[in-house]
């Protein structure tokens, strides 16, 4: 967006950027480069483009018609300062082929209201006329252990409104939004999941967000929820499983984090076994034995010294 501070020379010419000898094909060229460059539809909202896009449009408008031209070349900018506020502006735009079509925004053609509704609180309704590029809309999702691992396919509500994901504003009959093309309270959608993804990892969903031209993106940042005993160690998992002396002894077989473990014969309490590819986006899953007969012992000591 535009944010650089707005010069206060009001010369039309310099404005801009034209000699006084220009003639009108010259003029139209650096009014519509001019604005092309602080259109509403790149700077919606920028209040120094607004300022900037007003005063190059007033020059125009001053030095297109012979009349107000011939009288700022005699009298300068004041005390006979052309009254812009009869302007038909739409002629003006449409003169220098300037993409705003005022009667379909519901706009008036006249007036500085013209240039304060462009860049302001007119943007939103704009875009759903499709006028405006639409906005991007975000959300999350939190997974599981075992999707993230393994990949899912989920539904997502995106914030409303959003572009219709049944039809995507090609359907006058589509039942889920009735011909709108946008779903007012925001779309649900069915998302695949790749497996091995990363938490924090943005899903962009292209054409899904609000309605505009074009229309915007959704996007949806993954978070992964750990269950109670389990924690983040880089891309490992890193939990605790309790077995008996007995299991320590033998060799047992467990699940952890919807995996199947073998925990091998003659382990120590303590000792860690290491599931490759069990934790997320290609880590491990870290498992620390706790050996049940050690904590009772542990306990019996302590309640024997108190």
């Amino acid at each position: 967006m535009y944010s650089e501070a707005v010069t206060t020379a009001r010369d039309p010419y310099e404005l801009l950027g034209v000699s006084r000898q220009a003639g009108p094909d010259e003029i139209k060229a650096a009014y519509r480069r001019l604005a092309m460059q602080y259109h509403p539809d790149r700077n919606a909202g920028d209040k120094a483009a607004e300022e900037r896009f007003k005063a190059i449009s007033e020059a125009y408008a001053t030095l297109r018609d012979p009349e107000l031209r011939a009288r700022y070349d005699r009298y300068g900018d004041s005390p006979a300062r052309p009254d812009f506020s009869h302007v038909d502006w739409q002629t003006v735009f449409q003169e220098a082929d300037i993409r705003i079509d005022l009667g379909k925004m519901g706009m008036p053609r006249t007036g500085n209201v013209v240039f304060d509704a462009l860049f302001g609180v007119m943007a939103a309704a704009w875009r759903r006329s499709g006028l405006l590029p639409g906005e991007d809309r975000t959300t999350s999702l939190d997974l599981s252990p075992e999707e993230a691992r393994a990949g899912a396919v989920r539904r997502v509500q995106l914030p409303g409104p959003s572009v219709c994901p049944q039809c995507r504003g090609a359907n006058p009959a589509c039942p889920v939004c009735n011909g709108q093309g946008v779903v007012r309270s925001g779309a649900a959608v069915e998302v695949t999941i790749p497996s091995r993804i990363r938490p924090g990892t943005k899903l962009r969903l292209r054409g899904l967000g609000g309605p505009g031209s074009p229309p915007g993106d959704a996007f949806i940042t993954v978070q992964v929820r750990l269950p109670a005993g389990v924690r983040f160690d880089g891309q490992d998992l890193v939990t605790e499983l309790p077995i008996t002396a007995l299991e320590a002894a033998r060799g047992t077989a467990s699940r952890v984090l919807g995996l199947s473990v073998k925990i091998p014969a003659q382990v120590k309490d303590g000792q860690v076994v290491r599931i490759p590819g069990g934790g997320l986006a290609g880590g491990d899953l870290l498992i620390k034995l706790k050996i049940a007969v050690w904590q009772g012992l542990w306990r019996k000591l302590r309640d024997a010294l108190t």
